[in-house]
């Protein structure tokens, strides 16, 4: 059934990716200022990562993803919270789409578990990848903590 699941995406990307550009403002509201071109080439992205997913099951090539795009998402100054929801908001619009074409067909409930499937891969990921920066964020303040009395110690020495 997993090649199935890619067919039946192909079979709704454009629609999916006419509905994201749609919606995209209620995705989130910083992608509503980004020109339409641009937005339906990051969207196409993360549609490929999405379908590729569902092709090999592939944890490990969807977190090499997810870290870019969370970097990238994180850059272009995304909040966190912001970050994750619209990772889960994209999957819904492929699922909505699905449901609009397919109707309550076993095939679309078969896609539908594979695409919930995808949203909590993606987003525990995502949550992982956010957990693991916090962590290091929070060891280098406590490193540079550590060491900015003896640096100013030094300081105070050279006068």
């Amino acid at each position: 059934m997993v090649g199935s699941h890619a067919e039946l995406f192909d079979s709704i990307r454009e629609d999916v990716l006419t509905r994201l550009v749609e919606v995209r403002g209620s995705i989130d509201h910083a992608y509503a200022t980004v020109a339409e071109d641009v937005i339906r080439e990051q969207f196409c992205v993360v549609l490929d990562k999405m379908r590729s997913y569902l092709v090999t099951q592939n944890p490990d090539l969807y977190r090499s993803f997810a870290t870019r795009w969370l970097a990238m998402r994180t850059g272009q100054g995304f909040a966190p919270e912001n970050i994750i929801h619209s990772m889960v908001a994209l999957g819904n619009v492929v699922s909505d789409v699905a449901k609009a074409r397919f109707g309550p067909t076993p095939e679309y409930f078969s896609f539908a578990r594979a695409m919930a499937h995808l949203n909590f891969v993606a987003t525990r990921m995502l949550v992982e990848l956010l957990a693991e920066e916090v962590k290091r964020r929070s060891e280098q303040h406590n490193m540079l903590s550590r060491k900015a009395p003896a640096q100013k110690t030094l300081m105070e020495f050279g006068k």
